[in-house]
């Protein structure tokens, strides 16, 4: 069997102590130690949680997928965790692997989530097909539809909002046209439209924002919340950028947006994530079987990205654009580099010349 199904999600803490969840961070700051406080509102909340299921979810998830697709091997990384995508590629290398699908359990597509595991996957041996985004695949719509209508259905003839989330990302990315804005806001219409429900009976907000010194965009939920001047009595949080319980949606929403409701006398729903219900698998197997005839490919993430920061020789050359600069400022000049993604996205619309 040379072929190969490499299933990627975001990692967990290998370790629930501080100086675990301090690597962790780490991992995730692109090996730049976050502060001491930092790290401890991050321990805090993981401890609020009793860990992450995260991992054996996706290990579930990899299991199930297998049972049913037997004409591949699949394999199972992380992009900040044991086992990380390099070490799991050169796996796949020794194993004779020739072509290999890379499935993200991130349904919508941003430079700030898919684009990072990008830089991971490299190899001369291997040719990759990657999925970008299955954020419309009509299984994973039916699955929030059914779910979120179960609670409807329970609350009756009460009052109440739905509240799409989604994990928020820097203004910066609505400067360079990153789809993932627009990617979670037709799947939002969609599944309202599936609903059928008045614009009076849903919103949509964003959630987890990271305090990295840049704006996020908003309305952030908890923001949201306190900001209401009268409440339903019912609020059914549905975070669709996440398909697995972990920290966003036990910790943020869970925690943070429940105590929110409690505070305004509301009632707190949220319906369960995907994770490995048998309607999740189908959805998976279906985005892969669409997907398999994609055109294979070579990667090398150093080679699709490039140093930016050098004076252009002429004006038809690069030059930095905005957002970058903004980076830079605020990570240093040696830590930011252009993904070729991203390049390609600013000479579409306009912004720099090819």
């Amino acid at each position: 069997m040379n072929q190969a199904i490499l299933v990627m999600t975001y990692g967990s803490p290998e370790q629930y102590t501080f100086e675990g969840i301090a690597q962790f961070f780490t991992n995730i700051r692109r090996g730049k130690r976050p502060s001491d406080d930092e790290i401890e509102h991050l321990y805090n909340s993981y401890k609020a949680i009793d860990k992450s299921p995260l991992q054996q979810i996706t290990k579930n998830t990899v299991e199930l997928l297998q049972k049913n697709l037997n004409e591949y091997k699949i394999y199972f990384a992380n992009k900040f965790s044991n086992p990380f995508i390099q070490d799991v590629i050169k796996e796949m290398e020794n194993d004779g692997i020739e072509k290999c699908i890379c499935l993200i359990l991130e349904p919508q597509y941003s430079i700030y989530s898919i684009m990072g595991y990008e830089r991971f996957i490299s190899s001369s041996k291997i040719k990759f097909n990657l999925i970008k985004e299955w954020y419309n695949e009509p299984k994973l719509i039916d699955y929030w539809v059914e779910e979120i209508r179960k609670i409807i259905d329970q609350i009756g003839d009460q009052s109440y909002k739905v509240i799409f989330t989604a994990h928020s990302v820097p203004v910066i990315a609505q400067e360079y046209g990153d789809p993932y804005i627009e990617q979670v806001e037709k799947m939002i219409r969609i599944i309202a439209e599936e609903l059928e429900l008045s614009t009076e009976n849903y919103t949509n907000a964003w959630q987890s924002e990271s305090d990295i010194g840049i704006p996020w965009i908003k309305p952030d939920v908890l923001e949201y919340i306190n900001d209401k001047e009268t409440h339903e009595q019912n609020y059914i949080f549905a975070p669709i950028s996440f398909i697995s319980d972990h920290i966003e949606t036990l910790f943020d929403n869970d925690v943070e947006c429940k105590e929110l409701c409690e505070k305004y006398g509301v009632n707190y729903y949220r319906p369960p994530m995907p994770n490995c219900d048998e309607r999740f698998i189908a959805a998976l197997i279906n985005v892969i079987e669409k997907n398999k005839e994609n055109e294979y490919l070579y990667l090398n993430g150093d080679i699709n990205t490039f140093d930016e920061m050098k004076s252009p020789k002429n004006d038809h050359e690069l030059k930095m654009p905005e957002f970058v600069k903004k980076l830079i400022a605020k990570k240093g000049k040696e830590n930011v580099k252009m993904p070729e993604h991203i390049r390609k996205m600013l000479i579409k619309a306009g912004r720099i010349k090819e």
